[in-house]
């Protein structure tokens, strides 16, 4: 299976301090990457998003997304709607994902993890999970 990245921008709960740490991330174009899997982007829902912004944290995503060795990502509901920011994506050649996807691709791991949690041994019958 190859291997999918999750985009969001950053929380919007943040103190002053922690906005000027974002100013200066957004400004050297620097994306928070968690456990591989996730970036957050230097940004907040309610900025403005202009062309060279976008721009240039594409080209920062398509960098990332070459070391990891991923072609996939699911952004966030406020990027997802973002068309010129999927624009860019896409003339990088970068697959945009449903979350849908996902959910399906992570449906075994999230039982798992439940049984995990629960101590218990995880047994398949006729395609089913039994405990």
């Amino acid at each position: 299976m190859k291997k999918i990245i999750y985009i969001k921008e950053t929380e919007e709960k943040a103190t002053t301090i922690k906005r000027i740490l974002l100013s200066v991330s957004k400004f050297f174009n620097i994306i928070k990457v968690q456990d591989d899997s996730m970036y957050y982007l230097p940004i907040f829902r309610n900025n403005k998003l202009s062309k060279y912004t976008i721009k240039r944290l594409t080209n920062k995503i398509n960098i990332l997304l070459e070391k990891s060795g991923a072609n996939n990502i699911v952004l966030s509901e406020y990027l997802n709607n973002k068309q010129l920011f999927k624009n860019y994506l896409y003339s990088k050649n970068i697959n945009i994902l449903n979350g849908r996807f996902l959910f399906k691709c992570l449906t075994y791991k999230i039982i798992e993890y439940i049984f995990k949690v629960k101590n218990s041994a995880m047994e398949f019958r006729r395609g089913l999970i039994a405990n």
